[in-house]
This record gives structure tokens, C-alpha cells and sequence, in this order.
């Protein structure tokens, strides 16, 4: 029936896969950098580690975006994403050296790339309508309530088993996750606008999967250096915009859990930190960053604004000598949480736009290509990251890491992000 802005129940089942799927790949960076950092890690090794898997995800977060999109499949590649993840996380609870876990993390990263893109358009297609953006809305909120309910579940095993057995539990859910996607999930109706590409013999395949094509997709690599904003495209913009801000968090990011063991707490709190920044997430997406409304960018602005100021607040904890580990748990606590919320107030408004400004039959690609652009972020910001806190410690690497997140303020100043559908 025409008029209908929801998509039916049963077209979204799938979405109870997102669940435990998101319990064992949201918080899959954590726990191998507490692995690691039992294995005798840096931070610079951390930041390494990092890069590593921003490295992976690079490339291939626009490669699987648009094979999607050629082939008007979403289903199975998610599928194939969900089953192939479980052997990497048993081989992680196996790995006993540091230089193999960059390696495993790099490979996860890598295959759990394309989970984004493809289960974003896959929800957008779902709805059919232009209430899309209360169905990516949902999407953000499950993958938040799962990473919450993994958080919550490696706090209590890891009270009682060290922290690589933890991986066991991972596959265990991707393995719940295929089966959930298999039985409830059904390929979105393909129509005339999205023009799926026809493979139909070996040199169609070939034309997708040749590196002259695959790379040709990145449009961060066809960006030039301009001589002022006004030069660059909306879409070029917000790219810009989330590489900046990204590499600033990241910058901030790869010496948060460090941080967090020299300030004395053991897994099991950090793992509870991170539980209630999940639940905070998780309440953010639905009840808090969809109803957020402002002319332009000045919010986002402020939200950036006031991610800097808590990054400063970090910094200064290593210049005091420690209170006891409750009252440091405490702020970390409360810092996590605002820290989510200013997370889902800024994510799902870039999310929005980019949907909305890209192409009918390239919105899979464009949302891998946003996808890329904070991966090269996050593998700049992590690497540099590690080696200035190695060097200079917390405070000074919290301040850079700052700065640099802040600099998003004059690009942003340029998109009407908010205001787009």
C-alpha cells in the first residue's frame, strides 16, 4: 500500500542479529589491546595495533560498499561477514605475542569492515520510505545495546577467567548472529534506481575486483589539497570534516585503556567503564540524537567543541598523584558516558547526510567511503598517537590529540548537516 513510511516488522526482524553480532565486534579493540597489554604492549605497540586494523578497513570498507551495490546482494555478504569472523576471534584467543595479534586484528578489522556500509543501506531499503532515518537510527541504537551486552558479559568472565578466553565467547556470538541473519533477514526489493551491476561472465568479475577499479571508488584519493573551503564539494566536506575530528580521537584513543591499567583498574572495571558508555550509547541514539535540531553546524560544532574539553580533562590526570582507584574509577565512569552521548549526537547526523547526498546506486559505496575516510584517521591518529605518548606521555599527547580534534570546527562551519534529509 503507497503512503506507508515504516517498513513492515518482518522486514527487520534481522535486526535482533545485530545483537550479538555487536557483542562480540564492538568491543573486539578493547579486549585485544588488554590482551596485549598483559603480553607486555606500549602504547606505542597499541598504536601500531590500531593502525593496523584502520589499514584493513581502509580499502575494503569501500570495496564491499560497492560490490553491494554491482550486485544488489546485501544479505550475503553480511552473511559471509557474520561466519568468517568466528575463526578469527578463536585464533586470537590463541595468539601469545604481540606481533600476532596485530596481525589478527588487522585481518578482523578488515572482514568486519564491510558490516557497516552494507547493514546501513540494508536497513535503509528496509524501510523504503523517507523515514530511513529513524530506521538508521535503530541500527545504531542495537549495535550499541550489543556492544552493552558484550561489555557487560566479558565483566563478569573476566572476573573469573583470563581475558583471551573471552574470544570464545566472540565466535560463539558471530556463529548466533549468522543464524539469526539466515532465519529472519530476506535481500531487499532491488529497484531501477540502484542498477545493480550485472556480472555475468569471469571479465565482469574481473572489472569489479581489479585494483585499477577498486581504488578508483576512493575519493579520498582524488582529493587535492585546495586553497580554501569554498572549493570542495558538500560530500568532499564531510569527508574532511570526519577524517580531522577522527584522527584527533584516535590520537586520543590509543592511550585511553593504558591509562586507564596505570591508574590501577583491572579488566574487569575497565570492561564496566566501557559497559556503561555502551548503555549510554545505546539511550543516545534513540532518545537523544535523533530529536537534536540546530541551523548549520553550531551544534555539531559545540559537540566537537565539548569532546575537546573532556579530552583536556583527561590530560589532567597524570598530573596529580592518583586518588584512590574509586574516586579515579568514578570520573572515568561519568566521563565515559557524556562521552557516548556527544558520540551519538555528532554520528548520526554525518550518517544522515551522507545517505542523503549520495547517488541512488552508490549510497552502499558512499557510506564505505565515509567509513574509509575515519579509517585513515584512525590509522593516522593511532600510530602517531602511540609513538608522542610513549615519548611525552599522557598529558602532552591528551593536548595535541585535542587540538587536532578541534581543528573540525571551521569545516563543519560549511555543511548544513542537520538540516539535510
Amino acid at each position: 500500500m503507497s503512503g506507508v513510511d515504516t517498513a513492515k516488522p518482518d522486514e527487520t526482524r534481522w535486526h535482533l542479529s545485530l545483537i550479538p553480532l555487536y557483542m562480540a565486534v564492538g568491543s573486539s579493540g578493547l579486549l585485544v589491546t588488554l590482551v596485549a597489554l598483559s603480553l607486555g604492549a606500549s602504547v606505542a605497540d597499541i598504536g601500531v595495533m590500531a593502525a593496523a586494523g584502520s589499514a584493513g578497513a581502509i580499502v575494503l570498507s569501500v570495496v564491499w560498499g560497492r560490490l553491494s551495490d554491482f550486485s544488489g546482494r546485501r544479505k550475503k555478504y553480511l552473511l559471509f561477514f557474520f561466519i568468517a569472523l568466528g575463526p578469527i576471534f578463536l585464533a586470537l584467543s590463541m595468539a601469545n605475542s604481540v606481533p600476532q595479534l596485530i596481525l589478527l586484528y588487522a585481518a578482523l578489522a578488515s572482514i568486519a569492515s564491510g558490516i557497516a556500509p552494507i547493514a546501513i543501506m540494508y536497513t535503509v531499503e528496509c524501510y523504503k520510505s523517507k523515514n530511513w532515518q529513524e530506521g538508521v537510527g535503530r541500527y545504531n541504537s542495537l549495535t550499541s545495546v550489543g556492544n552493552l551486552l558484550g561489555l557487560l558479559t566479558y565483566a563478569v568472565v573476566a572476573e573469573f577467567y583470563e581475558t583471551r578466553w573471552l574470544f570464545y565467547v566472540s565466535a560463539a556470538m558471530c556463529f548466533l548472529a549468522f543464524v539469526l541473519l539466515w532465519r529472519t533477514g530476506r535481500e531487499p526489493e532491488i529497484t531501477l534506481e540502484r542498477n545493480p551491476f550485472p556480472v555475468r561472465n569471469s571479465p565482469d568479475s574481473e572489472k569489479i575486483f581489479s585494483p585499477k577499479s577498486i581504488w578508483g571508488h576512493l575519493d579520498i584519493r582524488r582529493f587535492k589539497i585546495p586553497r580554501n573551503l569554498k572549493q570542495l564539494k558538500p560530500l568532499q566536506l564531510l569527508f574532511l570534516a570526519s577524517f580531522v575530528h577522527w584522527t584527533g580521537i584516535s590520537f586520543f584513543g590509543v592511550g585511553q585503556t593504558p591509562l586507564m591499567r596505570s591508574l590501577g583498574l583491572s579488566d574487569s572495571l575497565i570492561l564496566v567503564v566501557n559497559s556503561a558508555a555502551g548503555a549510554a550509547s545505546a539511550i543516545a541514539f534513540v532518545r537523544i540524537a535523533p530529536h537534536m535540531k540546530s541551523n548549520g553546524g553550531r551544534l555539531l560544532n559545540r559537540v566537537v567543541f565539548a569532546r575537546g574539553g573532556l579530552i583536556l580533562c583527561w590530560a589532567v590526570l597524570p598530573l596529580f598523584s592518583f586518588p584512590p582507584v574509586s574516586s579515579v574509577f568514578i570520573f572515568l565512569l561519568i566521563a565515559s558516558i557524556v562521552w557516548s552521548i556527544l558520540y551519538a549526537i555528532i554520528w548520526l547526523p554525518i550518517t544522515n547526510y551522507a545517505i542523503s547526498q549520495a547517488p541512488v546506486d552508490r549510497k552502499g559505496s558512499v557510506q564505505g567511503e565515509l567509513l574509509s575516510a575515519t579509517g585513515v584517521a584512525n590509522a593516522i591518529g593511532s600510530a602517531l598517537g602511540g609513538l608522542v605518548i610513549t615519548a611525552y606521555g599522557y598529558t602532552i599527547g591528551f593536548i595535541f590529540a585535542s587540538i587536532i580534534a578541534m581543528l573540525t570546527i571551521p569545516i563543519i562551519s560549511r555543511i548544513d548537516v542537520i538540516e539535510s534529509d
